[in-house]
């Protein structure tokens, strides 16, 4: 970001990471994936946080990495790792934050 700072990314990031992780885990637990009778408590919870942090991680860590020459001319490397650390925390605020809703509602 031009005129931002590299916490705007952090927020943002865990922001995002924490509404798509809670969606997830509340979307799989609800709709029962993987079956209950067939796989663990904690398989079950560890489903929605690996698609969440595939789905979350990938594109930025390609950048970081595979497709440096790709990115933005305008994205620091200090944007990119904060965006980075703001979504794994996000998808750790996430996991807690679904299985609350999950508990309440479900």
């Amino acid at each position: 970001m031009m005129h931002g700072h590299p916490v705007d990314r952090l927020v943002a990031g865990a922001i995002v990471g924490a509404l798509v992780t809670a969606i997830l885990v509340l979307l799989l637990v609800w709709l029962d994936i993987p079956p209950e009778k067939q796989v663990g408590l904690a398989v079950r919870l560890a489903v929605p946080v690996l698609i969440a942090a595939c789905a979350l991680l990938i594109r930025p860590l390609l950048f970081k990495t595979v497709l440096r020459e790709r990115r933005d001319p305008l994205m620091l490397e200090e944007d990119l790792n904060q965006l980075l650390v703001g979504r794994a925390l996000g998808v750790v605020g996430g996991f807690f934050f679904g299985v609350t809703l999950a508990t309440q509602l479900l």
